[in-house]
């Protein structure tokens, strides 16, 4: 009786914690590829490369600045851009 409860508990927790990942990996993937619309892809990977090495040495002004500048980004989206960027580690 008791694995009768158990077993289905554990599948449902483990479907809601692959649920949540996925939602979180989409979101992250949308929010980055949002520059897409601005840009190339190739130029897009090289602008991430700039912006981590930037947050990276705790510069996200400039960061959010050398966004506005190179693809004439409305500020508060290049903000928001530039937090969803993740520093790899």
């Amino acid at each position: 009786m008791y694995l009768d409860t158990v077993i289905p508990a554990i599948f449902i927790g483990l479907f809601a914690c692959f649920l949540v990942f996925f939602v979180l990996t989409l979101i992250k993937t949308l929010r980055q590829r949002r520059v897409l619309k601005y840009t190339d892809p190739m130029r897009a990977m090289d602008i991430v490369g700039r912006v981590r090495q930037l947050k990276v040495r705790g510069q996200e002004e400039a960061a959010v600045l050398l966004v506005q500048n190179e693809l004439a980004m409305p500020a508060d989206k290049a903000r928001s851009w530039v937090k969803s960027i993740q520093m790899k580690p």
